[in-house]
């Protein structure tokens, strides 16, 4: 997201912002609490669910990585979140106070509308994922899934267990593991004690529901000015 700024607010925007190191299980945002800050992470990857505080229901609803924001309500002038924020891979993020955030935008106008259409952005590919809950089969959604969160991780190893698996796809853990065992036949993946490594990348694109594909496509569309360096 950084990268793809415009040089002039790129650097107007980082002087604004702190670097930040996220740890995994770090909650940024929960349903009705506060928003002080906005987080471009750089290496980390942050969920974004909904579900009941304390239930262990949560259904993620987003990714988010270096290609996004955490702290979208901010960009509306809102300062209450109404989702979940939890770091599950951790890394470094630039974080920015709500009120710098703010002057920022009133400050840039090509700012404001490159962040904008990331909400676009997050609001397509919300939209999409509850597509995805509701009809696809659960082999393809977990393949949409890794290449979701490869896309964000690099190398393509993943620290995810069945057990986190199966609440973020809102889903039996016994699920998880009848669809990973798919995915490790086609030898797409390998898992050993909590990490996935993705072995086809092609493999599990063409396993992957055509959510994956819609996901992109939005992204490249909806994001399709570029920056000037």
């Amino acid at each position: 997201m950084l990268a793809s700024l415009l040089a002039v607010d790129r650097t107007r925007l980082t002087l604004l912002c702190e670097t930040v190191t996220l740890v995994a299980g770090q909650v940024l945002g929960q349903p009705r609490g506060r928003m002080t800050h906005a987080y471009f992470p750089m290496g980390a990857v942050v969920s974004l669910s909904l579900g009941t505080a304390g239930k262990g229901d949560n259904l993620e609803v987003a990714l988010v990585g270096r290609e996004g924001m955490v702290g979208l309500p901010l960009l509306l002038g809102g300062t209450v979140s109404e989702v979940f924020a939890t770091v599950t891979s951790p890394g470094q993020a630039m974080r920015i106070g709500a009120a710098a955030l703010r002057a920022a935008l009133s400050a840039s106008p090509s700012l404001a509308q490159r962040l904008h259409r990331y909400l676009l952005v997050s609001l397509a590919q919300a939209a999409q994922s509850a597509v995805c809950t509701r009809h696809h089969r659960l082999d393809k959604r977990l393949a949409r899934w890794l290449l979701m969160a490869g896309d964000r991780v690099r190398p393509s190893q993943l620290h995810a267990t069945h057990e986190s698996l199966s609440t973020r796809l809102g889903v039996r853990r016994a699920g998880i593991t009848r669809a990973a065992a798919i995915l490790q036949q086609g030898q797409l993946i390998a898992y050993r004690r909590g990490e996935m490594t993705l072995l086809d990348r092609k493999g599990l694109e063409a396993v992957a529901c055509a959510c994956y594909a819609a996901d992109e496509s939005s992204y490249r569309r909806l994001m399709r000015s570029k920056a000037v360096t």
